[in-house]
């Protein structure tokens, strides 16, 4: 019998491991509450903040051998975004064409006496997929293989990239007795267009949680972005991060609870992020798909 066809058989413990896993059985929605804060050379990035909420609906579809088709889906919605804005008439203003922080990276030409930093409304971000083979061996092995894509879906398009990014995926880990441990890696790159930029960036997420039993863990899961496009010294996103998470059933339904604090000990020299803190809440739902 599997983890995702009778959870109720299940110890909260063996749960609150299995979401830990990104190759996981579960088919759940996690719901990430993020609050950012910047720092970077332009005058005012160390003011600018904000605030992020991102839904990530999983559904695994389980194999005959054990292994699972992964589908996965980000809906991030901004509070709001912090972008340099060029003056109306100044010669690098461009019309619906703003400076959030993926374009300052590439921008030579963006210095302290080009604009200033202003927050852009609220609005949806671009959509993330991804579709992925993978699962767990009977010796504890985590891998997992697959393709990731962004769609333009961005609702406000002068803070947006304005593009359509594909990508190669893939993990790989260990579950143990007390947890698991392992690393997901991502490199995006944008469907060549007339784009006046290039998106060419590689994520390697590592994923960490040590059970205490109960429901507890202490768990890490910084994602490191490399810029290739980048200009010198803007390059690196690295965060260092510790978090604490609790399983329980609320009913007879499994809910995770997690908080985690990230501290970004290398940010682009322009404008990048300085602090993370995400508060995430993660219900596991009936697999449609499971037999």
């Amino acid at each position: 019998m599997s983890l995702a066809s009778d959870q109720q058989t299940y110890t909260v413990d063996e749960i609150a491991k299995e979401l830990s896993n990104p190759v996981t059985a579960l088919a759940s929605i996690k719901t990430d509450f993020e609050y950012r804060t910047y720092q970077g050379s332009l005058p005012g990035a160390d003011d600018q903040s904000n605030m992020v909420l991102l839904i990530k609906p999983s559904i695994p579809i389980p194999l005959d051998n054990g292994k699972n088709i992964l589908m996965r889906a980000t809906i991030p919605i901004y509070a709001g975004m912090p972008t340099w804005q060029v003056p109306f008439g100044h010669p690098l203003w461009v019309q619906d064409f703003d400076y959030p922080d993926f374009r300052l990276r590439q921008s030579p030409q963006i210095t302290a006496s080009t604009g200033q930093f202003a927050s852009v409304h609220g609005h949806l971000g671009d959509l993330g997929f991804d579709f992925a083979y993978g699962g767990v061996s009977e010796s504890g092995f985590i891998s997992m293989y697959g393709i990731a894509t962004v769609l333009e879906t961005s609702t406000n398009i002068s803070a947006s990239r304005n593009q359509w990014l594909l990508g190669p995926e893939f993990a790989f880990g260990k579950s143990t007795d007390w947890g698991v441990i392992g690393a997901w890696l991502t490199h995006l790159t944008n469907i060549p267009s007339e784009d006046s930029y290039n998106t060419n960036e590689t994520t390697v997420e590592l994923f960490f949680a040590y059970g205490f039993g109960n429901g507890w863990q202490v768990f890490s899961s910084p994602l490191m972005t490399y810029d290739w496009e980048a200009d010198s010294g803007n390059e690196l996103l690295l965060p260092v991060g510790l978090g604490i998470s609790k399983t329980a059933r609320i009913g007879s339904v499994p809910l995770k609870f997690a908080f985690e604090i990230e501290n970004f000990v290398v940010s682009p020299d322009r404008f990048g992020t300085q602090w993370l803190f995400t508060f995430s809440l993660t219900p596991v739902f009936s697999n449609p798909f499971q037999k």
